[in-house]
This record gives C-alpha cells, sequence and structure tokens, in this order.
C-alpha cells in the first residue's frame, strides 16, 4: 500500500510538475518576430473576448494561460480600453502590462482653422496616432462611395486628394489608429458641418459662380489669408475681392497660396513661411501671382465660418488688401497705388 502510495506521489510531482512547465511555457512570447500589431480593447469587451482577440492576433500562445496569469496576478479587471501596438515578441506578462498601464488609450488632439493635410499629418503623427505621411498617401478609393462630396465636380481628382476635407476640431484618437478609422472621422465631421453648406449646386453656383470643390479652395484660401478671427466682416470683404478677380480674369495674388507651394504645404515647420519677392516667380500652380485662377486644390482645412464667408461674398470698391503683421488688422485698398502706398507703410516693401 506504500509503495502504491509513493507511486502516486511521484506521479501527481511529474504531473505537476509539467503542468507548471507547460503553464510557464505557455506565458512565452508566441513568437519571434518582433512585429507589431494593433489590438483594440473596446469599452464593454468581456474578459474572455479580449483573451481570444490575442489569442486570434497571435500575441499569446494560449487563451487559457492568459486568463489563468490574468486572474492570478489580479489584471484581470484592470485593462484600458484603447488601440495598443503590441509585439508579438512579448510575452504574457509583457503584454497583461501593457493593457494595464493604458498605454492604447485615446490621445485628444486639437486641429485648429488652416492647418493644411501635411501639418495635420504632422501632428498625428507626433502624438504617436499614424505613422508620418499616412495621410498624405492615404488612399480614397476604397471609401470614396461613402462619402457624396469626394466625388463631387471632381472634387478629389489627383494628388492631395484629402487636402480640405479634413474637418478642423478637436478629435480623440488612438494611438496607432487604423489610417481609415482616423480618415472616416474627419470626413464624418465634415459631412455633418460643411456638407450641407455646399451640397447644392445651384444654389452654389447662384451665389458664387463656382462649383462645391472650387468654393472650398476660396475658403481655404480666406482661412488662411484672415486667421483667428472667426467672426470677422473681413473675410466677407475679402471673398468679394476674390470673386471679382475670377470675374475680371486678374491674378489672385495671394500670398497664402504661394507659402503653401513654398513650404510644399507643410506650414507648421516651415523656416520661411512669409514669402519675399524672389517667391513671386516661383514656378507652381499654386503661384497665383503667375496664374489667373484658383490653385488646383485647397491650401488648408477652412472651418464653418469660412466657408459661410465664401458663401456670402460682400460687395465693395476694394481690390487689394494686406494683413498688418503687427496688428493683424486687414488694410484694404481700391486702387494698386494705394495698395503699394500700405505695402511699403505695413510690410516694408
Amino acid at each position: 500500500m506504500a509503495r502504491l502510495w509513493s507511486i502516486i506521489a511521484v506521479a501527481t510531482i511529474v504531473a505537476s510538475g509539467l503542468a507548471v512547465g507547460y503553464f510557464l511555457f505557455a506565458l512565452g512570447s508566441a513568437s519571434a518576430s518582433s512585429l507589431e500589431k494593433n489590438i483594440e480593447i473596446r469599452k464593454g469587451d468581456s474578459f474572455s473576448q479580449i483573451a481570444l482577440r490575442l489569442k486570434d492576433a497571435g500575441l499569446v500562445k494560449s487563451e487559457g494561460a492568459f486568463k489563468i496569469y490574468s486572474i492570478l496576478s489580479g489584471s484581470a479587471h484592470l485593462f484600458k480600453p484603447g488601440m495598443y501596438g503590441l509585439n508579438a515578441a512579448s510575452s504574457t506578462s509583457e503584454i497583461v502590462n501593457e493593457l494595464i498601464d493604458g498605454s492604447g488609450t485615446e490621445v485628444e488632439i486639437l486641429i485648429p482653422e488652416g492647418l493644411s493635410l501635411r501639418d495635420i499629418d504632422y501632428k498625428l503623427s507626433s502624438q504617436g496616432i499614424l505613422p508620418r505621411g499616412v495621410l498624405e498617401s492615404f488612399d480614397i478609393n476604397k471609401i470614396k462611395n461613402d462619402y457624396e462630396f469626394l466625388s463631387f465636380d471632381g472634387a478629389t481628382d489627383g494628388k492631395n486628394q484629402l487636402e480640405g476635407y479634413l474637418f478642423p476640431d478637436t478629435y480623440r484618437f488612438f494611438k496607432n489608429s487604423e489610417p481609415e478609422t482616423v480618415v472616416r472621422k474627419f470626413l464624418d465631421n465634415f459631412k455633418e458641418k460643411i456638407w450641407p453648406l455646399v451640397k447644392d449646386k445651384k444654389a452654389v453656383a447662384a451665389k458664387t459662380g463656382l462649383t462645391a470643390k472650387e468654393l472650398l479652395i476660396v475658403a481655404s484660401i480666406i482661412e488662411r489669408e484672415v486667421p483667428d478671427v472667426p467672426a470677422s466682416s473681413d473675410r466677407f470683404v475679402i471673398a468679394g475681392i476674390l470673386y471679382k478677380r475670377l470675374r475680371l480674369g486678374m491674378p489672385l495674388q495671394v500670398d497664402a497660396t504661394v507659402s503653401y507651394a513654398k513650404c510644399s504645404g507643410l506650414l507648421l515647420s516651415c523656416d520661411k513661411p512669409i514669402i519675399s519677392k524672389k517667391d513671386l516667380s516661383l514656378q507652381s500652380p499654386y503661384n497665383t501671382y503667375l496664374y489667373n485662377g484658383l490653385p488646383p486644390t485647397p491650401i488648408a482645412s477652412p472651418g464653418v465660418d469660412a466657408v459661410k464667408a465664401a458663401l456670402v461674398p460682400k460687395n465693395s470698391d476694394f481690390m487689394y488688401y494686406l494683413s498688418d503683421p503687427k496688428t493683424q488688422k486687414t488694410i484694404f485698398a481700391k486702387t494698386l497705388d494705394e495698395h503699394n502706398q500700405n505695402r511699403v507703410k505695413y510690410l516694408n516693401i
């Protein structure tokens, strides 16, 4: 009898050792590859759903071992919702720690009016929301059919397809977000705030003589030319001046479009965004001193007030304007001679 108990004891020890060994093995990294995979933990996800998602993504060897470790370590109820970039070579304990630390929690980010596509790309990448350059290279063809305005009047033909359509606002994004998720959030906001104002082709044409895309280009120019003063009546006057120049077939002569070309659309980190006389000869379709008509795309993301100004231009006797760099006040002129005098007085050129 004693011999039987000895055998049972040995067998139990061996089995326990094997179980512990397997458990420790199962807690190791699921892959030798250091490839990072994005996993979203949603608010309300159950413990079992999280474990299954990690197993299906190849981030843990064993769904069961992950559950047991999480329970024994007291971590099962501490996981925070978010979008996580998890390394496939991490151990289960390392992954659990990341889910507890909340490195994938949402980031609040302000996208102010007047930022370009590349500016927004820069801000998102600096916060770890998207890799640098993703917005600029985003292929809108897979979502184009979901947003009428992306096909409206050839709105997104050519390069910089999202320029002007990334509505400025305060957003919350997960770090390491999927590019399509981010783009859709911007476009959904544009659809709600801007599209109702410009989607009526006949109304827009009757008020301005422009298409919806062209109106957005004008609004982006107004946003850059008269920034940070959404209630300013100057914006309506400038809209009237721009339309007057378009009707007369004269160059728009807008500094903001030249700055866009000079800085390659990245204004936030541009060394010298203010243009010089030399810049006026820059060969670019965005140089509205050299080429008549509107530039090929918006030069920034306009807010609602800039779009409204573009929709309701104010007639005036003015043909020219500039911004006083000290006061930011808009200085208007009726004649070129008067405007040149203002340039000397306020800009020293």
